[in-house]
């Protein structure tokens, strides 16, 4: 495929969406559950809580006898024993009495309101009720937090810290799970060294290994750094092929139409097939998209911005669907733009920006910076999307900037 016979973003997209994906799924313990996705719907098998229970310290009473009760005419109860937490309650609440009954601790039969402690007052064997108390205060019911029978978590959904407790409460300690994605991550040029060694002229040190591979691990991604390529067909050919039992292989550096950039080259060799080379976007568009032993093979631009930019629009969705999440909406935000953007008609722009907020609302702030210059991801809230059919955005227009994750 010639270079630069450049695909649409919707095009690039369409055919990495349809690239097959396999799927394998394995059970883990909920100990080492946190970020992966869940292969099944997860279905309650009881109700939380398990029995009615009592949101305050204070004393379970029937409504009905503390209508109407206030500082200056209390309702007079009589004092029938207490509940404390962890505790079966046999009591059975009597018309004109209450229970003491601690935070967390199971109602008794018979009553229908909690009333808080600090709207009593220990009579001897009897409590002033200073308070009218509403049908169900201060109660948690049997099934309010979840219902049996009801689906909790939703296939495809990454698990949370959150949705951890939801599953230690159902008494849940494994988990159906799809299995972490492995992907082989490859750098690649004569010009990269190790961040560990001071560079030369004409020397960087490998950013692009550093920020990749942690954008991943950052979804529960099983990563290995392959390691360097250097600019010949029998190295890289050979980091190819040491990077074959992935189930994606990502190349960084290389993808250019240089003299000395071999990767669409050595993917061909190796009876790989590209399905495209380069993007009509800005930064990124020498990004090369192919498929070799059936494994879906990126090779991103060598730029740390552009090779960022182009893993977040191309390469994060189809790594979330080999791990079988559900797709959901990007993070993002409208706001008002504080300054003019420029840009190209005909190419689509990621423009990096900041988020702020005032007594106005919310400003986005451009961050106008070239593809090699790694600090403005570092200052940048997010980015938005110049569409290829506009020359830009004029300050004080409403647009839509998307979170990094």
């Amino acid at each position: 495929m010639e270079f630069l016979k450049a695909v649409t973003a919707k095009e690039a997209l369409g055919m990495i969406n349809t690239f097959p994906v396999y799927l394998h799924t394995e059970v883990i313990p909920l100990d080492d559950s946190l970020g992966r996705i869940v292969a099944e719907d997860i279905v309650a098998h009881e109700n939380i809580p398990p029995f009615s229970k009592s949101l305050v310290d204070g004393f379970a009473i029937k409504v009905k006898d503390a209508q109407g009760a206030k500082e200056t005419n209390p309702a007079l109860l009589f004092y029938k024993g207490e509940i404390r937490i962890g505790e079966e309650a046999k009591a059975v609440l009597d018309e004109g009495s209450c229970i003491y009954i601690s935070t967390g601790a199971m109602m008794p039969e018979g009553a229908d309101g909690v009333v808080m402690q600090e709207y009593s007052r220990k009579m001897g064997d009897a409590v002033e009720i200073t308070k009218t108390t509403h049908k169900g205060e201060n109660i948690c019911f049997i099934g309010e937090d979840i219902k049996i029978g009801s689906t909790v978590l939703a296939k495809g959904k990454r698990l949370t810290p959150f949705d951890l407790g939801v599953l230690s409460a159902l008494g849940m300690a494994d988990v159906w799970a799809y299995k972490k994605t492995k992907i082989a991550l490859i750098s690649s040029g004569d010009e990269i060294i190790p961040i560990d060694q001071q560079p030369t002229p004409g020397q960087i040190r490998d950013i692009n290994r550093y920020t990749i591979l942690n954008m991943l691990k950052r979804i529960s991604s099983d990563v290995s750094f392959i390691g360097v390529a250097r600019d010949n067909p029998e190295d890289i050919n050979e980091h190819l092929i040491a990077s074959r039992e992935n189930d994606m292989i990502l190349v960084s550096g290389g993808s250019s139409k240089g003299e000395r950039d071999y990767i669409t080259t050595s993917i061909e060799q190796l009876g790989g097939e590209i399905l495209f080379h380069g993007i009509n976007i800005k930064p990124g568009k020498p990004t090369i998209f192919a498929s070799l032993w059936g494994k879906p093979v990126f090779g991103l631009p060598g730029h740390p911005v552009s090779c960022s930019m182009a893993f977040t629009r191309f390469v994060l969705p189809l790594v979330r669907r080999l791990q079988g999440e559900s797709v959901e909406e990007e993070k993002r935000t409208t706001g008002i733009l504080t300054t003019n953007i420029p840009s190209s008609y005909g190419i689509e722009e990621y423009v990096r920006v900041t988020v702020a907020y005032d007594e106005e609302g919310c400003k986005i702030t451009p961050l106008f910076a070239k593809s090699s210059v790694i600090s403005s991801l570092s200052r940048a809230s997010g980015y938005i999307i110049v569409p290829e059919g506009r020359e830009g955005f004029e300050q004080g227009e409403e647009v839509v900037a998307y979170y990094f994750e």
